[in-house]
Order: C-alpha cells, then structure tokens, then sequence
C-alpha cells in the first residue's frame, strides 16, 4: 500500500473510532484534518472544505492550493453539518509554532451553514508553514468552542506575475 493510502486509510479508521472530544480523523474536501467527537450523524463536522488563494462571490474557494506564494490570498470556505442553533464558525491562522496570527468568527449561512473566511495578514507572510484550525460555539455562551478540525499550508517565494 502506497504512504498517502495508508495514510488516508488510517484518518478515515481513526474517524469511525469511538466518541473522544478532540480526535483528529476523516478528510473532507481538500483534506482539513477532522475532530468528530462523535460517531457519525451526531456532531458537529465540517463538511465541503476548500482552501485556496481565489474565491467567487459567496466566498466559496474555486482555485484550490495548500501551496501559496508569498502575498497571494489565502481563503478556506466549508459547511458544518450538524450545527447547534445560535453556533457561529470561527477560524484561528498560526505559524507552525501554533503562535496566532489572526483569528475571526462569524455566523454561517442560513440553511446551508456554509462559512468563508479570508485571512487578512496572508499578504504579509514570510516563506514557512501554516495552520488554520477550525471551530464552533455559541459565542454568548461560557460554553467553549468545539475544535472541528486544521489543515497546514505553506507558504513559498513569490509567484511571477
């Protein structure tokens, strides 16, 4: 079995595992690492996810990339599934030392629970490694906001333009 099958297998297994409270697991989309929390159907998951340096009007990602140049734009867009009434989405980006850079939340769309998001210091990135972790919870609430998953990025020399 080839590295990335293995890999992959072993994220979906560990996805079907069990209810823990921050297990990573599955792939969704381009592959933002997930924590269920919880089995199938039950949870809060994100489902959908792009991440990448253009995005249309609704702010859904259309040009998909973990491999940025310095000073191009970097957007993820997703839907969670399984949302609790009054969740918004949130999104922390850090250096791959999990110091944070930014971070934003925002209510989902009605309906779909879609979220975008685009980070507003990327133009300003040095060459490295990226994370953007994602989560929700009722931001009025002393609840704490559930970890739904990260996907790393990276960040090169400039692109030609």
């Amino acid at each position: 079995m080839k590295p990335v099958a293995f890999l992959l297998v072993l994220a979906v297994g560990a996805s079907a595992w069990g209810c823990g409270e921050k297990k990573t697991g599955g792939t969704s989309g381009s592959g933002a690492s997930q924590a269920s929390g919880a089995p199938e159907g039950s949870g809060p998951r994100v489902m959908k996810f792009r991440i990448g340096r253009s995005a249309a009007s609704d702010g859904i990602v259309t040009i998909e990339t973990d491999s940025f140049g310095q000073g191009d734009p970097v957007y993820v867009s997703f839907e969670i599934k399984n949302l609790p009434a009054k969740s918004q989405a949130k999104v922390v980006w850090s250096d791959s030392s999990k110091m944070k850079i930014s971070e934003e939340q925002k209510q989902p769309a009605s309906g779909s629970n879609a979220v975008s998001f685009q980070m507003k210091a990327a133009a300003d990135l040095a060459m490295g490694d990226y994370i953007v972790d994602l989560f929700c919870g009722d931001p009025g609430s002393s609840a704490k906001w559930t970890w739904l998953g990260s996907k790393s990025f990276k960040v090169g020399a400039k692109r030609p333009g």
